[in-house]
């Protein structure tokens, strides 16, 4: 079972029901994929009636989209967290690389519906991961804007932009996930990705 981690900020963290109900959420989907997925399902897990689950949400979609800003949510404050302390160039993208996917995104790789749930993502919410990638692109940009002042890389290579590098991080990072590989397999590729982008950034 996979154990969603509550978000560091209090301000930020759902309310303990609606944070039960994406545990049984994710659960369920990923255990019988989005479509075979119920209500009744999810306020089984939930440990709530149907009845009181729609007090919360009116439907599955909703609940997926919630799902959905919440992984953003944790995401961003994970790699946030990273990428503020002194660490090498390579050492810092590799946690950082590693801190994006997270528990929620081994178990999705793991999932036999990992792909159709990939596809609700940008089905049901296209607009909060839209609005999710530009923030992590916003977080990996303002860190490469702040290695280079301090003279630990060199954005020569991206034409002093770090907007548009870190944007071509992610890309490469969303190449990995096609076709869906291992989890293990995906942390090893990312790791690797870390490294050749690192090297890549060294000063001469």
């Amino acid at each position: 079972m996979v154990r969603m981690q509550d978000q560091t900020d209090p301000s930020q963290m759902p309310d303990p029901r609606r944070l039960a109900i994406l545990k049984a959420a994710f659960e369920a989907f990923s255990l019988y994929g989005f479509r075979r997925t119920s209500m009744e399902d999810i306020a089984r897990g939930a440990g709530m009636s149907r009845a009181a689950l729609y007090l919360h949400y009116r439907n599955k979609e909703d609940i997926f989209r919630s799902l959905t800003q919440f992984y953003y949510d944790d995401a961003a404050a994970q790699v946030a967290g990273v990428l503020a302390r002194d660490l090498p160039p390579e050492e810092a993208l590799d946690q950082a690389f590693a801190a994006q996917a997270g528990q929620i995104f081994d178990a999705l790789l793991s999932s036999p519906h990992g792909d159709e749930l990939l596809d609700t993502k940008y089905a049901h919410g296209a607009d909060i991961a839209t609005a999710g990638e530009a923030r992590l692109v916003g977080l990996y940009a303002a860190w490469l804007q702040r290695e280079a002042a301090a003279g630990r890389i060199s954005l020569a290579l991206s034409g002093d932009d770090p907007a548009a590098l870190a944007g071509t991080m992610m890309a490469a990072l969303h190449g990995l996930k096609s076709p869906p590989p291992e989890p293990a397999a995906y942390r090893a590729a990312a790791s690797l990705l870390a490294r050749v982008f690192a090297r890549a950034l060294r000063r001469d």
